[in-house]
């Protein structure tokens, strides 16, 4: 019973240990009880899309309904914002509020923050469902190609203000987007990328290209291959060279290609930037040449760490703890055997000794009536010669 105690706390320790970096790992975004329901309308163009595709009209006015479900048992505060699709870093469209980051591309016309309006804050009860609804309001003329956004919802658990401290960071956020697409008519648009401008700059010792790409049509482009090529001004030898794929444009929207070619640092001098994009989509190809200056500071004594060299250092972490961790398991496994060892020698050993006890035991009973017997049979032998006939 004490061993099978043991075998099960050493598993519940392993176990706890598993779990705490479960957590570690999964971090603080636990799910919420909020679900987001869009109700689409009878004007959706696309009925297999799950999000808000609509066939619209010049100043058309309509109202998008959107279902919020609290499953829980508290009161949750939901928040809402209607935002701009826009052009990430990562070459991705993008749905969250990032006018803090990039300005209003000068192409976009019409944008979904224009013409959308809606409540920016509810409190759902708890274990209810309500309707919120966003204002569309179109404009008067009509337009090609398309309005494109989302409508971000982010739900917290609503806390009273007497309990915790007004501290928003404290409360466990989940963020829903919801997207957007408005068209008015099937004309078709294709998508214009323009280079507007090469920046470089050395940071940390590192040289750091950006080229910024717009697209001044109404219309997204997917599925796009960037290739990227620096050459020293009147050379034809290839300095630096940078191939990206899969990357997409929002419409209206400009996008800056971080250049991430081999970390060769550039002398000072003009160079000249070779830039293509295709779209795999549309089979649509832009191609681009300028040209740009370099001009490099003082020697620096101490180089930065290179992007692979973190990467190098986090791979370094993660088997060090990889390591440590099948360590720490073997020594509990041998600690484990080595104990059950030791107790089946002791069991052995005290089976052993009461083995030889009890053999004690009955030679000690087997003298006891031997001595028994001789006692009794002198007696009577002694009788009989105390009593002559």
């Amino acid at each position: 019973m004490i061993k099978k105690r043991k075998i099960l706390r050493l598993i519940t320790m392993i176990g706890f240990f598993l779990f705490s970096l479960t957590c570690l790992f999964a971090g603080s975004d636990t799910g919420m009880a909020i679900s987001v329901k869009p109700i689409l309308p009878p004007n959706q163009h696309d009925p297999q899309a799950t999000y808000y595709d609509l066939r619209m009209n010049p100043g058309q006015e309509q109202d998008l309904k959107i279902e919020l479900i609290n499953t829980s048992e508290k009161e949750q505060q939901v928040t809402l914002q209607v935002n701009d699709a826009t052009t990430n870093e990562t070459g991705d469209i993008d749905y969250s509020d990032r006018s803090n980051i990039v300005s209003r591309d000068k192409s976009l016309k019409i944008a979904l923050k224009d013409i959308a309006t809606t409540e920016p804050e509810i409190v759902i009860p708890a274990n209810k469902t309500i309707t919120t609804t966003v204002h569309l309001k179109m404009p008067n003329h009509p337009f090609d190609g398309m309005i494109l956004g989302g409508i971000k919802v982010v739900s917290s658990e609503k806390i009273k203000e007497e309990q915790v401290p007004t501290n928003k960071d404290n409360q466990a956020k989940k963020t829903y987007i919801v997207a957007v697409k408005l068209t008015e008519t099937d004309t078709p648009v294709e998508a214009k990328l323009n280079l507007v401008d090469i920046i470089y700059s050395n940071e940390s010792n590192r040289d750091s290209l950006k080229a910024t790409i717009q697209n001044e049509r109404a219309v997204n482009l997917e599925d796009i291959e960037y290739v990227a090529e620096v050459y020293e001004k009147g050379s034809d030898k290839i300095l630096k060279q940078s191939k990206v794929t899969g990357y997409r444009m929002a419409p209206n929207s400009s996008f800056t290609f971080i250049f991430d070619g081999e970390n060769k640092e550039l002398q000072s001098g003009t160079y000249q930037m070779h830039l293509t994009a295709k779209s795999k989509a549309t089979n649509q190809e832009w191609e681009w040449e300028k040209e740009f200056d370099v001009k490099t500071a003082k020697a620096k004594t101490v180089s930065a760490p290179s992007r692979n060299s973190e990467k190098d250092h986090i791979m370094l972490y993660t088997i060090i703890f990889v390591s440590t961790f099948v360590a720490l398991l073997l020594l509990l496994l041998i600690l484990l055997i080595s104990r059950k060892r030791k107790e089946k020698r002791y069991e052995e050993a005290l089976y052993q000794r009461n083995k030889k006890r009890d053999r004690n035991k009955k030679n000690v009973q087997h003298n006891r009536k031997s001595l028994r017997r001789k006692n009794v049979g002198a007696r009577k032998k002694k009788k009989y010669s105390t009593n002559p006939e």
